[in-house]
């Protein structure tokens, strides 16, 4: 919520690319984080995670804004949002059931004796994004 607030105008003034690849680092760094049975771990998870879709939500929206009206496409734009939407509704609807797949797969496990790092079970979605 705070975060989203001032991010759109950073992202057009320090630039889109390096933004899409912030946001990359941010969200493996959140889905990394889900691995730990710590609470700080998790709850710095959440601030990556919530940072990571407040520049999803902005960065990739600027930047077709950006392109469109570079091209002289600015009355293309509204058809690109649309078109843009119902295919991320198809992509939703695929990743949910593929999630649930991987998910259903294997149980949580252990990857160490002390019960402080896990792999498998509701992780897998994580690890597959």
């Amino acid at each position: 919520m705070v975060f989203g607030t001032f991010v759109g105008g950073l992202v057009d003034s320090c630039g889109r690319k390096k933004f899409t690849v912030i946001f990359t680092v941010v969200y493996a760094l959140s889905c990394i984080t889900k691995h730990f049975n710590d609470f700080g771990t998790l709850m710095l998870g959440r601030l990556l995670g919530g940072i990571s879709t407040s520049l999803l939500f902005t960065v990739f929206d600027a930047w077709l804004i950006k392109s469109h009206t570079d091209l002289g496409l600015s009355s293309y734009l509204s058809k690109s949002f649309a078109t843009a939407q119902y295919g991320n509704s198809i992509v939703a609807i695929l990743a949910g059931l593929v999630a649930n797949g991987v998910a259903s797969s294997n149980g949580l496990i252990p990857v160490d004796h002390k019960d402080i790092m896990f792999r498998g079970g509701f992780l897998n979605p994580f690890d597959l994004a």
